[in-house]
């Protein structure tokens, strides 16, 4: 197949799981013999090509707002897709997310090919619908389950809320799991745990966006209590976002020396701190998949994360990890507080997870599930 894949983010630009989930699909695709080329943004023009994927990076102007980013970018992405179309010839366009829309509806209608439209979260889930801007935000995720050929979710209980959400048909919409490249957690670590936390503390790691959607407020109210049964916790949270404010919590709580915000960091050190980790800890408020987890169990840790979307099925509870009830910080205490008593049990839930994701998120299996879905955009069957 000829595939053009939209994504507003791409390696080396990594804000939360949509760039990894379109390099290892994309990557995956290739290697079953597809021809696929992605188009997304970047600080200035460039093609190039990455693990036989052919990566068309974009520039965008300013904008004052997101969604006036994204219908510019998607106009930028169309004109592009109409140059490469004159030889490549695409069969399927695939968009990712609610900035995708304007690109993804575009391509389709200029080139008259089947559009597949993947949803990783929504506005009413990240935020609800409480402003105008939230509502624009939800009609334009609307619009792409409302023109796609077919659309996907990543969840289970994340297909439940787009069908019921945007009144999909059911005929149109499919769970296809997220899923991780097990081979890149098989590296020894290229950081020492002592760059992080001291040789004799046990290292609980939290890795995502610092937002509120993922419950890092609830973390840092449990954190003061955990501390109290195992001193020699030390916690390490890495990501972007508002550092500042979590610092300034962190520092009202008393806990600024057993918190360690890391900002940003290359994915082999990333990999690296899931293997170090004692325990991985996902607090999320509202996670339509939670790759994290599938993360964590790649590098044989236990996760302990909420009881809430993708989480439910990514984490088995006292076999792969633990779950924790949402928002609830005595509920993040207790469960962090049974791995950190038990380290040989936290090694066999981490070992379970491994054996788990080894079964059932591999990329090879996701993307064949892909292709069906596109062939079924396309007509073929």
């Amino acid at each position: 197949m000829k595939i053009l894949m939209t994504t507003w983010e791409f390696p080396p630009m990594k804000v939360g799981g949509i760039a990894s989930h379109c390099y290892d699909l994309s990557r995956e695709l290739v290697k079953q013999g597809h021809d696929v080329h992605v188009l997304t943004f970047g600080p200035e023009e460039k093609d190039e090509e990455v693990e036989g994927v052919h990566v068309h990076r974009i520039p965008s102007g300013h904008a004052p707002d997101t969604i006036s980013w994204a219908n510019f970018l998607g106009h930028r992405m169309e004109k592009k897709a109409i140059e490469l179309n004159k030889d490549e010839k695409f069969e399927v366009v695939h968009a990712h997310d609610w900035m995708m829309v304007p690109a993804g509806v575009s391509i389709k209608k200029t080139l008259r090919i089947p559009m597949v439209f993947t949803l990783h979260s929504t506005e009413y889930g990240r935020v609800g619908i409480h402003t105008r801007y939230s509502k624009m935000i939800n009609d334009l995720e609307w619009y792409g389950t409302y023109e796609a050929n077919e659309v996907i979710t990543v969840g289970k209980d994340f297909y439940n809320e787009v069908r019921s959400l945007f009144n999909v048909p059911e005929k149109k919409i499919h769970y296809i799991p997220n899923g991780v490249d097990i081979e890149r957690f098989d590296i020894k670590p290229t950081v020492n745990k002592d760059d992080f936390a001291s040789g004799w503390e046990k290292m609980v790691l939290f890795v995502g966006r610092l937002t509120y959607q993922k419950g890092l407020e609830f973390l840092m109210g449990a954190i003061p209590q955990i501390l109290r049964d195992h001193p020699e916790s030390k916690f390490v949270i890495v990501g972007r976002g508002n550092i500042e404010h979590y610092r300034h919590m962190a520092s009202s709580f008393g806990i600024g020396n057993k918190t360690y915000f890391t900002g940003f960091l290359p994915e082999d050190t990333v990999i690296s701190l899931f293997k170090l980790a004692d325990a991985v800890t996902i607090p999320s408020v509202y996670e339509p998949f939670g790759i994290v987890a599938l993360e964590a169990a790649a590098a044989a840790s236990p996760a302990v994360g909420s009881y809430t979307g993708g989480l439910k099925e990514t984490i088995i509870h006292e076999k792969t990890g633990l779950h924790t009830m949402p928002k609830n910080d005595m509920s993040i205490k207790d469960q962090l507080d049974r791995v950190l008593s038990d380290p040989g049990w936290g090694k066999w839930m981490g070992r379970n997870g491994r054996k788990n994701v080894e079964k059932n998120y591999k990329w090879s299996k996701i993307s064949r599930w892909t292709t069906g879905v596109y062939g079924s955009a396309m007509g073929l069957w």
